[in-house]
């Protein structure tokens, strides 16, 4: 037994201490480099505002992919609408897929802006094959445009947003970039212990790894909206996949490994929604987790076997392999009260130094994001960094499941993440039904980890073990966070 302990505890430890390095390393390279990083990731303005020079803009096709989406549809039509790129080099693709009355409101929308002459098309498929990435395959058949710009529904560029990257930044001057991506912006204020955790667990994806790694010469990953494809690439890497559930991570590597890299500009960015509540954030956790472990299993093998298309193969699938931390962190605690009682003591605090790595790479990198964002350190960002973690920690058992699904099931459906704020209804309006987001079963799951943790906790107490219960009871404090938001949760 304490073999068999010991041997499943190392095994986890080492893996979880693996993960916790490459995320230390890269802060360490953001924080030795930032100045360049900015540079690297900044606006270059190689064009005057305004200026149209001698040669027409290249043309351009702004994809809008739809499922059931009443609450914003309208609002991203009429923002792609007031894009103040030439009318005649650019037309708007409503890709929708809805089931719902989104596709009226969709009907109504396009129907008034072409008789102000704007280019925009309705395209209705019948059915959801492929999901997200079948809908924007389908678009690209009936459209020729050099230049495929993607936004999701919840998403609201400014008018200058694409007259911006393709003109005045040049973004795409060198040919071998094959896509432009920008940073996600939030459209209302941060506000409340939820929120306030997913916008620092996104500001740091946006602030810190996105450009340490573009700095860094890593494989720079599409993020689904927010940004623009050279049609070429795409053509080139095959076209959009509906065999995995993250479409733009696929691609983006699919890319990559064809000789094409991608492009990150931080200052432009583009306003979107954080999921409202828990529940809706949990779908969309498990959709990527799961995607994620899809092209683990599809892409790893290419590209390990890479060569030197791709700078590090090894750091790539420790990237590619983001999500397994989940399971990584669920096996740690599983664990840790056999670990605390059957490991030899000695060999127990060496790990635990290993395991250090793991305890200080988040909380380092949440807050050099604060400090990114230009706030000070004090009480506020230290309740910050910790409603980070603990939403970050208490996912494990939603992402455990996802990832197991997506290495060893099939596709699954693309379940949209329910986002829109529910408007008051106008003049001669019904209001319309809010979409709900019931209870997983995961919920449950999560409910056993909890009673786990805390049956853990109280053997390690009753066997004199008092203070190795504090890292279970913190698991669960975690887990217990995920569950209380849960039940709190609102429909949208």
């Amino acid at each position: 037994m304490p073999f068999l302990i010991t041997s499943l505890y190392v095994s986890a430890a080492l893996l979880g201490a693996s993960f916790a390095y490459v995320e230390l390393r890269l802060v360490a390279r953001f924080l030795r480099n930032r100045a360049a990083i900015r540079e690297a990731v900044r606006s270059h303005r190689r064009v005057p505002v305004g200026a149209n020079g001698s040669e027409a803009p290249p043309t351009l096709t702004a994809q809008l992919p739809l499922y059931n989406e009443r609450f914003s549809a309208e609002q991203v039509i009429r923002a792609l609408a007031a894009q103040e790129y030439p009318r005649d080099r650019f037309d708007i693709q409503i890709l929708d897929d809805s089931t719902d009355d989104t596709s009226d409101i969709v009907a109504r929308v396009v129907s008034e802006l072409q008789t102000q002459g704007v280019r925009v098309e309705h395209i209705r498929r019948g059915h959801r094959e492929g999901y997200k990435a079948g809908a924007l395959a389908e678009g690209l058949r009936h459209s020729s445009a050099e230049y495929v710009a993607v936004f999701d529904a919840d998403f609201t560029p400014s008018p200058d947003f694409l007259w911006r990257v393709v003109v005045e930044e040049d973004a795409f001057h060198d040919p071998s970039v094959a896509f432009v991506q920008t940073r996600w912006a939030w459209n209302r204020p941060v506000r409340g212990l939820f929120s306030s955790a997913l916008a620092l667990l996104l500001d740091r994806h946006f602030l810190i790894q996105k450009p340490t790694r573009v700095f860094a010469g890593h494989v720079t990953t599409f993020n689904g909206s927010g940004g623009i494809w050279r049609r070429a690439a795409v053509d080139d890497a095959g076209g959009w996949s509906a065999d995995t559930l993250t479409e733009d991570l696929d691609l983006s590597y699919r890319c990559a490994l064809k000789g094409w890299r991608g492009h990150y500009i931080q200052d432009v960015s583009v306003l979107n929604e954080l999921p409202g509540h828990m529940r809706s954030f949990k779908l969309q956790q498990r959709r990527w987790a799961r995607g994620n472990a899809q092209c683990f299993r599809k892409l790893t093998r290419k590209v390990l076997a890479s060569g030197a298309a791709l700078r590090d193969p090894i750091e790539e699938t420790f990237l590619l392999a983001g999500y397994a931390i989940h399971p990584i962190l669920l096996a740690n605690m599983v664990l840790w009260p056999f670990a605390v009682l059957y490991v030899d003591r000695v060999f127990f605090w060496v790990m635990q130094g290993f395991m250090s790595l793991a305890t200080l790479a988040t909380p380092l990198s949440l807050l050099v994001t604060l400090r990114e964002r230009g706030e000070r350190w004090n009480m506020n960002s230290v309740g910050q960094v910790l409603a980070g973690m603990c939403v970050g920690i208490g996912l494990m058992v939603n992402n455990t499941v996802a990832q197991v699904q997506g290495f060893f099931l099939s596709r699954g459906e693309f379940v949209r993440t329910p986002k829109g704020t529910r408007h008051a209804p106008g003049p001669g309006m019904i209001a319309a039904s809010p979409y709900r987001s019931p209870l997983h079963w995961t919920f449950f799951l999560e409910l056993l980890v909890l009673a786990y943790c805390l049956w853990g906790s109280a053997i390690l107490i009753t066997r004199g073990e008092a203070l190795w219960a504090f890292p279970l009871l913190f698991w669960g404090m975690c887990v217990a966070l995920v569950v209380r938001l849960q039940l709190s949760a609102q429909p949208t």
